[in-house]
C-alpha cells in the first residue's frame, strides 16, 4: 500500500491594486466567486455571503446556497489559511450546522479546508461524516480534483518528478495550475510553470502576479503549455536554481568563563529541572519546544546541551542562529540541511521524489523519509527574538511549528528567544509567536541557585589559580544575581586581575558591576572603533555590506579580534545582547544587588569618627578609640562604598569629597544613599511587596522577596527577615519609606526622615518594639537621670543601657550618639511618680499601644497574649505567640500603671 503523503496543492488568490487594502477587498471577492463557481458544478445556485474576512495569514468566508433541483439549502465555511486548519474550527462549524438542521434538517454543510486539516480535527470529522451524512469536508486536493475533473483547469503533469509543489491560482483572469520545477541534482527550484485552462498559455499579468507572490520566492515564472516539454532548454531563464540562504550553527564555548560564547556542554553547569524537562521530551517523543529565559540566563547553553542528548541517543541535532534567517527561504533550506545531514550518517533514507522549494514540499519530503528505528532528528532555532521584526518569515516557522505534528517521522523542532524582549500583547508577532507555543512543550530557565554557583566559584579558582577569600566569594554570589552570563563576565575580570597581580583585597575595594567592567571596555578603544561598535550595535544584526560602507577593514577587523563584535553569517552583531543594550542606551539593563548587612545606627558609630578625622579616618585608629577589631569597621565602610558615598582606599574610611564639602552634609549622604537604593533590587523588590500587600511590606515577606534576588545566596530565613530589617531602615533613612515595628511602608509624598547618621550630638530615634520592659524599671531609671545620677549609658550594665533605650523609644528620653543621656519629658514625672496622663500621651505616641490601651479600657481582662497580638495587628508583624505573650505582659504593666482598670486575666484568655 502506498503510505508517501500526497501534495496539498496551494491555493494562491493573487490580485493587484492600488493599496494593501485593495488588494485583501479584490482577493476576497475573487476566493469568494472561485468557491461560487465550484459549488455551481454540484447544481448549487449562487451563494449568498454571510461573512468574508481576509487577513494577512487567510481568508475566511460564510456562504449560504440553495441546489437548483432539491431546493435544499446548504451551508459553507472556507478556511484558507498557510497552515492546516484546527479541531477547534471544524467543531465549531459542525455546531452550527446542527443548529440549523434544527429548523431545517435537510441542510448541508460544507467545510472547506485549505489546505488541509491538522491530524486531530481530521479525526473528528471522519468520525461525524461516518454517521452524518449531511456534513463533508472538503480540502485543498477535494478542491483540486473537482477544478480539474471539470476540466475548468489542466494540471500539470504530475508524473514529471522534476515538477513539485503544485498550486492552483485564482486571479481575475481566471484559474489556473503552478508548479516549481526543481533541479534534478539539489531537489531546489529553479523556475515557476504555470498553465492556463485548456492547457493555454498564461497571460502576462497572471505571470507578473506569480513573479511577485511569495509563492515563488524569486524563481522565474514560465508559461507551460501541456503539449510543450517542460524542460525545453529554450524556456529557461534566470539562476539555474534559487540561492540557498546563509545556515550558520551555534558554537561553544572553549573553556569555563569565554563569556563571549554560550557553554559547551563539557562547560555546561547544573539547569537539573531543565535538563530533566528534555529528557522526558525525548522519552515521551515531543514534537516541539520552546526554551524561554531572559536575556543572557543560559538558552543557547541549553540548546547545546539538548543537542547532545539527542546525538548520545544516535540522533542527529543542529542548533542554528536564526540572526541569519531573513527569507521564507531559509525554514525549507535548514531542513533540507538537517535531512541530508542525516542521510550522511545513515539516519535518513530520501525518497526519489523529496523537493525543498517550499516547506510543505520539504515537509512531506521528511513524511515520505525512511527514518532509523529509535533515532531523533532536532532541529533548534536559537535567537528566536529577531525572526520576530519579519512578519512573513515569523509565519513560515509558525506553519512549520504547527505542521510538524503531522508527519510520521521523530522531528523535533525548538526555538529559543528571550522573554524581556517580547511582551504580551495583541497583534505581530504576538498572535504567531502564541501559536507557537500553545503547540510546544515550554522548559523555562530560572538563575543558578547556590550549588550551581558553588560549582564556578570552584572552577574559578582552578582557572585563577588560587583560593578566592570567603568575602570575594560572597561578593561574586551577590553581584552575579545567579545570571549565567554576569558571572562569566565578574569571573573573567577576576582571572585577568588576578593574572595581572591585583590581590583579592584591592579586587574587593572594586565595584564589582557589569556597567564598570563594560565602561573598561570601551576605555580600552580609540574613538574610531568606539564609533564603529555603537553603529553595530545600534542597527544589530546589520549586514556586514551596510557596515563595511563606513567602516575601515582594519577598524572592523580590530573589533572582531576583541571579540567584542561577532559575525553570524553576512551579519555581524555584539557579542552579547546586553552589551549591545549598553552600548545603544549606556546603562545595563540590570539593577544593583549587594547585600547591605549593617543598620545605619551602626554605619553611624564610624561616620562620628570620620567627622572627628576630618572627613578622612585611618581605622587602626579607629578601632583603638572604639575598642573595636578592624575588620568590623572594615564591614562598616564596606556598606559606604556599596551605598557611593565612600571611595576605595586600603586601612581608611572616608566621604567622597562632595559629601564632605556639600553645605548640608546630612542632606548630601541622604541623596546619595538614595540614588543607590533606587537602582536596587531590593528597592524594586520592596516596592512590588508593597503594592501586593496594600502599601506596607513586612520584614518577613520583604526577606522572601530577597531570597529571590539573590538565589545565589543560601542562608537561614531569619538572616533574610534581617536583612530585610536592614535594607527596610536604610530605605527609611533615604526618605524612600517609614518604619512601624515589624513592618516598612512606601513613604508618603514629602516625608523627611529625622533618623541623621553624621552629627555625633543629634538624637538617634529608636523604632524598636516597645515595651520590652514592666514600668517599674523604667520608673527607677527615669528618676536616675532625673537626678544625673545617669549621665550616659556607656558605663552602664547591658540591662541598664536596654532601659534607657527603651525610655528613648517612648520619648522620655534623649540618647545621643557618643552616649549621653539626659531627660527629653520632664512633664512625664510627678514628684517620684509617673504623671499619669503625660504618660498617656507618650505610650499612645508608641505604634500599637493605642490600640491595645483602648482596648483594655474597654476589658480589663483580655489575656496576656490577646494583648500581645493587637499590638502586633497594628505594626504588622508576624510575631510567634512567645514574642506576643512577652509584649502583652509589658502592655498590661504599662496600662496598670496609667490607672486602666487591669483585672485578672481570664483561664482561657491568657
Amino acid at each position: 500500500m502506498d503510505t508517501t503523503a500526497r501534495p496539498d496543492p496551494v491555493i494562491l488568490v493573487l490580485a493587484e491594486a492600488d493599496s494593501d487594502g485593495a488588494v485583501s477587498h479584490k482577493r476576497g471577492h475573487l476566493f469568494e466567486q472561485f468557491i461560487g463557481r465550484l459549488f455551481e458544478q454540484f447544481g448549487y445556485e449562487e451563494p449568498t455571503t454571510d461573512r468574508l474576512q481576509v487577513y494577512s495569514h487567510g481568508i475566511e468566508l460564510d456562504l449560504r446556497l440553495r441546489h437548483k433541483l432539491s431546493g435544499s439549502t446548504a451551508i459553507i465555511e472556507c478556511k484558507a489559511y498557510s497552515s492546516p486548519v484546527n479541531a477547534a474550527a471544524v467543531t465549531s462549524f459542525y455546531g452550527k450546522l446542527s443548529a440549523e438542521k434544527l429548523d431545517h434538517p435537510a441542510t448541508q454543510g460544507f467545510f472547506v479546508a485549505l489546505p488541509r486539516l491538522t491530524a486531530e480535527a481530521r479525526s473528528f470529522a471522519d468520525k461525524v461524516q461516518a454517521t452524518d451524512k449531511n456534513l463533508r469536508v472538503l480540502v485543498a486536493n477535494d478542491v483540486a480534483e473537482a477544478i480539474s475533473s471539470r476540466d475548468l483547469v489542466v494540471d500539470l503533469p504530475s508524473s514529471d518528478a522534476r515538477l513539485a509543489d503544485p498550486a492552483l491560482v485564482i486571479t481575475e483572469h481566471g484559474a489556473f495550475a503552478a508548479a516549481i520545477e526543481l533541479d534534478e541534482a539539489t531537489r531546489l527550484g529553479t523556475a515557476v510553470r504555470v498553465a492556463g485552462e485548456h492547457g493555454l498559455a498564461a497571460p502576462h499579468p497572471v505571470i507578473k502576479l506569480l513573479e511577485q507572490s511569495e509563492y515563488a520566492r524569486g524563481l522565474p515564472v514560465l508559461s507551460h503549455q501541456t503539449d510543450a516539454p517542460s524542460a525545453a532548454p529554450a524556456l529557461r531563464e534566470g539562476p539555474l536554481h534559487e540561492t540557498e540562504p546563509v545556515i550558520a550553527t551555534v558554537t561553544g564555548s572553549s573553556s569555563d568563563f569565554e563569556y563571549q560564547l554560550p557553554a559547551a556542554p563539557k562547560y555546561f553547569v547544573g539547569r537539573r529541572d531543565a535538563i530533566r524537562d528534555l529528557d522526558s521530551i525525548l522519552e515521551n517523543r515531543g514534537r516541539v519546544i520552546v526554551l524561554n529565559a531572559q536575556s543572557g540566563w543560559g538558552k543557547s547553553s541549553l540548546a547545546l546541551r539538548f543537542k547532545q542528548l539527542v546525538e548520545d541517543t544516535s540522533g542527529h541535532a543542529m542548533v542554528l542562529d536564526a540572526r541569519t534567517a531573513s527569507s521564507k527561504a531559509y525554514v525549507s533550506s535548514v531542513l533540507r540541511r538537517l535531512a541530508i545531514d542525516s542521510s550522511r550518517k545513515g539516519l535518513l533514507t530520501l525518497p526519489e521524489d523529496s523537493s525543498w522549494a517550499t516547506l510543505p514540499g520539504a515537509l512531506r519530503s521528511l513524511a515520505n523519509s525512511t527514518i532509523k528505528p529509535g533515532a531523533t532528528l532536532l532541529l533548534l532555532f536559537d535567537q528566536f527574538e529577531n525572526v520576530f521584526r519579519d512578519e512573513s518569515l515569523t509565519r513560515e516557522f509558525r506553519d512549520l511549528a504547527l505542521s510538524v505534528a503531522e508527519i510520521p517521522t521523530n522531528l523535533i523542532i525548538g526555538f529559543s528567544w528571550k522573554t524581556d524582549y517580547v511582551g504580551w500583547t495583541e497583534g505581530h508577532p504576538y498572535q504567531l509567536r502564541d501559536e507557537i507555543r500553545a503547540v510546544a512543550q515550554v522548559v523555562r530557565l530560572e538563575p543558578f541557585g547556590p550549588r550551581d554557583v558553588e560549582t564556578l566559584l570552584r572552577r574559578l579558582e582552578k582557572a585563577a589559580g588560587t583560593r578566592l577569600s570567603r568575602e570575594l566569594r560572597q561578593r561574586l554570589r551577590e553581584y552575579s544575581q545567579g545570571l549565567p552570563w554576569l558571572f562569566k563576565k565578574l569571573a573573567g575580570h577576576v582571572i585577568a586581575e588576578v593574572r595581572a597581580g591585583t590581590s583579592q583585597e584591592q579586587l574587593l575595594s572594586e565595584a564589582l558591576n557589569v556597567q564598570s567592567l563594560f565602561e573598561a571596555d570601551l576605555s580600552e578603544l580609540n574613538p574610531h572603533q568606539q564609533e564603529a561598535l555603537r553603529h553595530v550595535a545600534r542597527f544589530a544584526p546589520i549586514n556586514l555590506v551596510d557596515v563595511m560602507d563606513r567602516v575601515e577593514p582594519a577598524v572592523l577587523q580590530s573589533l572582531l579580534d576583541r571579540r567584542l563584535i561577532v559575525q553570524v553569517g553576512e551579519r555581524l552583531d555584539t557579542y552579547w545582547d546586553i552589551f549591545r543594550d549598553f552600548l545603544v542606551s549606556g546603562r545595563v539593563p540590570i539593577e544593583d544587588s549587594y547585600i547591605l548587612r549593617m543598620a545605619p545606627i551602626s554605619v553611624a558609630r564610624l561616620l562620628t569618627e570620620i567627622e572627628r578625622d576630618g572627613g578622612d579616618s585611618y581605622l587602626p585608629d579607629v578601632a583603638q578609640r572604639l575598642s573595636t577589631s578592624e575588620n568590623t569597621l572594615r564591614n562598616l565602610v564596606r556598606e559606604l562604598r556599596l551605598l557611593g558615598a565612600s571611595s576605595s582606599e586600603p586601612n581608611r574610611a572616608n566621604l567622597l569629597p562632595e559629601i564632605w564639602t556639600a553645605g548640608d552634609r546630612e542632606a548630601a549622604l541622604r541623596n546619595r544613599v538614595g540614588r543607590s537604593l533606587r537602582r536596587h533590587r531590593a528597592y524594586s523588590s520592596f516596592l512590588s511587596v508593597c503594592e501586593r500587600g496594600g502599601g506596607s511590606a513586612s520584614f518577613v515577606s520583604l526577606g522572601r522577596a530577597l531570597r529571590g534576588v539573590f538565589p545565589a545566596v543560601a542562608v537561614a530565613d531569619t538572616t533574610w527577615v534581617a536583612y530585610a530589617r536592614v535594607y527596610a531602615h536604610w530605605f527609611e533613612y533615604a526618605n524612600l519609606a517609614t518604619v512601624y515595628g515589624q513592618t516598612a511602608e512606601i513613604a508618603p509624598e514629602g516625608y523627611a526622615s529625622s533618623t541623621n547618621l553624621l552629627s555625633a550630638q543629634t538624637s538617634v530615634r529608636r523604632t524598636g518594639v516597645f515595651p520590652q520592659i514592666p514600668a517599674g524599671p523604667a520608673l527607677a531609671m527615669l528618676l536616675r537621670v532625673r537626678d544625673s545620677a545617669v549621665t550616659s549609658i556607656n558605663d552602664l550594665p547591658t540591662r541598664d543601657r536596654r532601659v534607657c533605650r527603651e525610655l528613648a523609644t517612648l520619648r522620655a528620653v534623649s540618647l545621643k550618639r557618643d552616649g549621653s543621656v539626659a531627660l527629653l519629658a520632664p512633664d512625664v514625672l510627678q514628684g517620684d511618680s509617673w504623671n499619669r496622663s503625660v504618660l498617656r500621651d507618650l505610650l499612645s505616641e508608641v505604634g500599637g499601644l493605642r490600640a491595645a490601651l483602648d482596648a483594655l479600657d474597654s476589658d480589663g481582662s483580655l489575656g496576656l497574649l490577646e494583648v500581645g497580638r493587637i499590638v502586633g495587628e497594628v505594626l504588622k508583624a508576624q510575631w510567634s505567640d512567645a514574642t506576643a505573650y512577652g509584649i502583652g505582659k509589658n502592655v498590661r504593666s504599662w496600662a496598670k500603671t496609667i490607672g486602666v482598670q487591669v483585672r485578672r486575666p481570664n483561664a482561657v484568655r491568657t
